[in-house]
């Protein structure tokens, strides 16, 4: 069965959205950011986030000056890449479809049945209210949480409201020089 990864952002205060105003991004972390897509293939999005990632790491790949980012947006461009979505956004990304779904039952069914397939871990990477869904749901079997020293005093939190109770084992941590801390969880 594959993993679900939840895969994340988040400011000392726990917002996790408007990343552009507090986080500080670095070669060391975009390192590790390759290194982890290495182990993915499918990566879950949501459909009011699909537009900007897309903008972003198509031109990445295209025009940054960074060997090591255009890496990294080549390995993003050739994995599947579902938007989880109630709507119908436009699909300007390789390798993208829709995933729509109106229930909750409908949405536990249908990551149930991608866990099912073969292939490599699942990455969860945005936004608040469907990483909100994974973890009511109890869909997901790791947490990837890059913590940005940075308080961002307002925004989307992630452990807001009601919630399950989850106990993780801590499975690797790692500090970077600008002061951000990895940590990469295990759900027991």
């Amino acid at each position: 069965m594959r993993k679900v990864n939840l895969y994340l952002h988040m400011s000392l205060d726990g917002v996790v959205t408007d990343l552009d105003r507090w986080m500080d991004y670095s070669e060391e972390m975009l390192l590790d950011a390759y290194d982890y897509y290495k182990t993915v293939d499918t990566i879950i999005m949501g459909g009011q986030t699909y537009a900007s990632m897309a903008g972003y790491w198509q031109a990445a790949e295209r025009t940054s000056e960074s060997a090591l980012e255009r890496d990294v947006a080549r390995r993003i461009h050739a994995m599947e890449k579902l938007v989880l979505t109630r709507s119908n956004p436009d699909l300007v990304w390789a390798n993208s479809q829709r995933l729509i779904v109106k229930e909750p039952e409908a949405f536990v069914q249908e990551i149930t049945a991608l866990q099912q397939k073969g292939g490599l871990s699942i990455s969860v990477e945005s936004g608040v209210r469907t990483w909100q869904s994974f973890l009511q749901h109890d869909l997901y079997d790791e947490l990837w949480l890059t913590v940005h020293p940075a308080i961002a005093g307002s925004g989307d939190r992630l452990f807001e409201g009601e919630g399950r109770v989850a106990r993780l084992q801590l499975k690797s941590s790692k500090t970077y020089e600008n002061g951000a801390i990895v940590v990469h969880y295990r759900k027991i």
